[in-house]
């Protein structure tokens, strides 16, 4: 069968769509890869990847997607839902990395069908990979089961470090802000750092966690009654936190400053998930997934895990094993189907992703 070559443009420059054109590079049905506002110096080497001076908010600029059959959103928080306005406004399919709350989608839900368009949303690693296996899991649980998920990064060898593996800005305001868990299918707003406590991961060592305010289509697409999402980080890391925090390191004039210092060093780091499900019925469903980088990789941890999942999800678009024509396409959706579910873990292992399972 003759393979049709398509375009795909990504939507951001960031570390998310650099490390989106790492992965893209290796799929043959792709022709042309681009991207806007990145440092051409840093993606030499490739005639399939063409850099577009400018930004998603250059009307002038943004008319070049008329060529390209698909678009990745990887934009910050504050412009994430730049990409499905694009996306209708041009008649292209989605897949959105960006950090946008399931709302947003369902507000344009037939727009989006009329349009005869596809959008993934939440289709990085957490909401992502994390959707995906909780979706698998959820095959056999109520939905009032208890359901906790975490997603983090941490360094390797030096205790007490946090290597800053994607958008700073972003991973700030995450523990300035406050907190949600979904109980008894009532939303609940807690403090920042709420629900603080030392745990283990298999293979990780102890590290802390706390409460974050992780936006989340399974409410919505599961019917869950108890949800809660932990973040993943270093002993240590909540007074480090505050410390900058009652130093004015996060003040909007220093903020700059304050990324260049905290940036500077960097570790040998691994990104890890789990998902938990507990019901009263079932035995306990966990599954935990992790990924390696030393210090000096072309992509750290962060951005191999999460750009894996938007690159494998358009592959399976572009080979039609998705079947859905149209519509939103839900990360969790596609993981009940458990043959698409093993194909993808499969794909992440090759990838280096590490899968483990336990109680």
């Amino acid at each position: 069968m003759e393979i049709i070559r398509k375009k795909v443009l990504i939507l951001g420059g960031g570390k998310i769509g650099r490390a989106l054109v790492h992965y893209l590079k290796k799929n043959k049905a792709i022709s042309e890869i681009a991207l806007f506002s990145l440092d051409a110096n840093s993606l030499k080497g490739s005639s399939r990847v063409k850099i577009l001076k400018g930004d998603v908010f250059d009307s002038e600029r943004v008319q070049v997607i008329e060529k390209y059959d698909f678009l990745i959103g990887a934009l910050p928080e504050q412009s994430g839902k730049r990409g499905l306005e694009l996306a209708l406004e041009y008649g292209k399919d989605l897949i959105d990395v960006s950090v946008v709350p399931i709302s947003f989608y369902l507000k344009h839900k037939k727009k989006i069908e009329e349009k005869g368009i596809k959008v993934v949303p939440g289709c990085g690693v957490s909401p992502g990979l994390t959707n995906l296996i909780a979706g698998f899991g959820m095959r056999n649980f109520k939905k009032d089961d208890e359901v906790e998920i975490g997603a983090g990064t941490l360094s390797v060898k030096k205790n007490h470090f946090f290597p800053f593996t994607w958008s700073f800005s972003d991973l700030i305001e995450e523990h300035l802000y406050h907190a949600t868990v979904i109980s008894r299918g009532e939303k609940m707003r807690l403090a920042p750092f709420s629900g603080y406590r030392i745990q283990r991961l298999d293979g990780l060592g102890n590290f802390e966690s706390y409460f974050v305010d992780e936006w989340s289509t399974l409410p919505y697409s599961l019917g869950l009654k108890n949800l809660s999402f932990r973040v993943i980080r270093p002993v240590g890391f909540f007074n480090f936190f505050q410390f900058l925090k009652n130093h004015s390191f996060f003040k909007k004039e220093n903020i700059t400053q304050a990324e260049k210092l905290l940036t500077l060093e960097k570790s040998d780091n691994t990104t890890a998930i789990y998902v938990k499900i507990g019901g009263k019925s079932q035995k306990n469903f966990f599954w935990q997934a992790s990924i390696f980088s030393k210090k000096n990789d072309k992509l750290n941890s962060m951005q191999k895990i999460t750009s894996l999942m938007p690159a494998t999800v358009l592959d399976f678009l572009l080979k039609e094993e998705i079947k859905i024509k149209k519509g939103i396409i839900l990360m969790e959706e596609i993981g009940k189907e458990k043959h698409l579910f093993r194909k993808i873990i499969g794909i992440l292992k090759n990838e280096g992703v590490e899968f483990k399972r336990g109680k």
